[in-house]
């Protein structure tokens, strides 16, 4: 196909390569695009259960699908001997730890793992700060979550006495041998010196229109250096 001064030749084999880029970067930007579309549904329904009413665990079931990001209380004892750190936990560009605790609920055989809020490590880290741990009956109430999904672990051991690099529900269960409700309840209020943390459901919306956007690009590429490459000046 001559053009001006200019002669469209494209061959075979680089058309079919062109070809089979263009269908799997559709197809891939198609996909994410999609499951951006399903993950958009899911944050809407989680956003709408923050605003549903308080869910009191004494009586609640325990599924985490039913009550995760849900506002929820309970009333129970601690686990004094129980409390743990998470670490490589940042707010406000300062490194510190996630102070979690089990508490026994009243009324109830069960226990739940509370994120009581987040402190900022002392000039004896690795090892984690103080934190009292009151007696008695306590309330607190907060939003159902999961813990984040397993991070970079910068060696096999991953727990070192009362201070672990990642917290999962499985992993709480096998060491500990407790079993827990499967979600941990961030509280709202944090006694000092913690920070309350302060967690919103995350689908992972911009992530998969990102990944869409990233494959419709090379998409574009593929018919742009395909043109490119088969055009010369016509003798």
């Amino acid at each position: 196909m001559r053009i001006g001064a200019l002669d469209f030749s494209p061959g075979p084999w680089p058309t079919i390569g062109a070809a089979a880029m263009l269908a799997l970067t559709l197809w891939l930007g198609h996909w994410q695009t999609g499951r951006g579309d399903e993950k958009e549904a899911m944050q809407r329904l989680l956003e709408a259960r923050v605003r549903e009413p308080v869910v009191d665990l004494a009586a609640a079931g325990a599924s985490a699908g039913d009550i995760l990001y849900r506002r929820v209380r309970a009333k129970g004892e601690w686990i004094a001997d129980g409390q743990f750190f998470i670490d490589n936990r940042v707010l406000d560009g300062r490194a510190g730890f996630h102070v979690i605790a089990p508490l026994r609920i009243a009324g109830s055989p069960r226990l739940v793992l509370v994120d009581r809020g987040w402190i900022e490590r002392t000039a004896d880290y690795p090892k984690a700060p103080r934190v009292d741990v009151p007696r008695g009956e306590v309330e607190v109430s907060g939003m159902a979550t999961l813990p984040p999904k397993r991070f970079l672990e910068l060696s096999s051991d991953v727990i070192d006495g009362n201070v672990w690099q990642n917290l999962s529900i499985e992993r709480y269960r096998s060491v500990t041998g407790r079993a827990v409700l499967p979600f941990v309840l961030a509280a709202d209020e944090a006694p000092a010196p913690l920070a309350a943390v302060r967690e919103r459901p995350d689908t992972g919306v911009d992530r998969h229109r990102e990944y869409a956007l990233t494959w419709y690009s090379l998409a574009v590429l593929a018919v742009v250096l395909w043109i490119a490459l088969n055009v010369r000046r016509a003798r």
